[in-house]
């Protein structure tokens, strides 16, 4: 009887436990926002966003920070990227290119939940993490030209 009992609980404890598990870990379908998801942010920092200076310096952190996991051309194909799960975002896709400005700033910022997006808010400025907010909004159009971020890197004879 007590081996019944013990059983019966340990089934029970399972199912639960992979029940909670599935309905609270974020899915590709769903993003928790980071926090300060919203908040207002200093308009001066958000006035130079397409000047050319600006995308220059957001490509040079991205070169630096994002490119290890995101990829040259921010397709999510990084050296890095089949190491962790889940795989980084393709940065140039409309499920990315469609959250806003502020969002996008937030999650550089913060991070992303159960992924390993880590946040740069203690090591990037806020200037900076604009900038690299604006360089994201940059890689939509070098898809579409074909043109990447060219960091010099050779990989099996091509240029990458």
């Amino acid at each position: 009887m007590k081996l019944v009992f013990l059983v019966v609980s340990g089934i029970v404890l399972a199912v639960t436990s992979a029940f909670l598990s599935v309905k609270l870990l974020p899915d590709d379908n769903h993003v928790i926002p980071p926090p300060h998801v919203g908040e207002s942010l200093d308009a001066s920092v958000t006035t130079e966003k397409f000047d050319p200076g600006t995308v220059e310096r957001g490509r040079v952190y991205y070169a630096q920070l994002c490119v290890s996991c995101h990829g040259v051309r921010g397709d999510g194909l990084g050296e890095w990227a089949y190491r962790v799960t889940p795989y980084p975002a393709d940065l140039r896709k409309a499920r990315t290119q469609m959250r806003s400005d502020e969002m996008l700033f937030a999650i550089i910022s913060e991070g992303l939940i159960g992924t390993p997006m880590i946040g740069w808010k203690k090591q990037l400025t806020e200037a900076q993490r604009w900038q690299l907010v604006t360089y994201m909004r940059t890689l939509v159009e070098q898809k579409e030209s074909g043109v990447g971020l060219d960091v010099g890197y050779e990989k099996a004879g091509k240029k990458s």
